[in-house]
C-alpha cells in the first residue's frame, strides 16, 4: 500500500481521495510499520537538469555529450556504482529516477553537484545560485 498524506497536528492527512481510499483500508487498534519518504520534488528535478545544463554550456567538455556530461557530474558528486567485468572495474552512474531517490537523497545530489560543477567551470556557489534564482 502507498499513498500520500501531510501531517498536521500530530495527525495524518490524505493528500487527495484516492489518498485517502488508501488510508482507510488500515485497521484502527492494529499495528502498522511504516518507511516515510518524502516524495520528489519535480520543479526541484528540473533545477537540477537547469543546474546540469549551466554546466555543460560553460565548460570544455570536448567530445562529450550532455547526457556524458550529466553521468560525469553524477559520478564525480559520490554517485556510482562499481561493477566488475572480464576486462577490469566499469563505473555506472546511479540512477535519479523519483523511484530510486526520494527527495532527501536527491538534495544531496544536488549540493554535490554544484560543488563538483564549481570546480569544473570554476565560478562559486552564489554565481550558480544567482543563475539559477529565477528558475522556480
Amino acid at each position: 500500500m502507498e499513498f500520500y498524506a501531510q501531517i498536521k497536528n500530530r495527525k495524518i492527512l490524505p493528500l487527495n481521495d484516492s489518498d485517502d481510499e488508501e488510508l482507510r483500508k488500515l485497521k484502527f487498534g492494529k499495528d502498522y510499520k511504516f518507511k516515510v519518504t518524502a516524495p520528489r520534488n519535480y520543479k526541484f528535478h528540473k533545477k537540477f537538469f537547469a543546474l546540469i545544463n549551466l554546466g555543460f554550456q560553460n565548460s570544455e567538455h570536448g567530445e562529450m555529450n550532455f547526457e556524458g556530461f550529466r553521468s560525469y557530474v553524477i559520478m564525480r558528486a559520490g554517485y556510482y556504482t562499481e561493477t566488475i567485468t572480464p576486462t577490469g572495474i566499469m563505473y555506472l552512474p546511479d540512477s535519479i529516477s523519483f523511484a530510486n531517490m526520494d527527495e532527501t537523497e536527491f538534495e544531496k545530489l544536488y549540493s554535490a553537484s554544484i560543488n563538483v560543477i564549481i570546480k569544473i567551470i570554476g565560478c562559486t556557489t552564489e554565481d550558480i545560485e544567482n543563475e539559477l534564482i529565477n528558475f522556480f
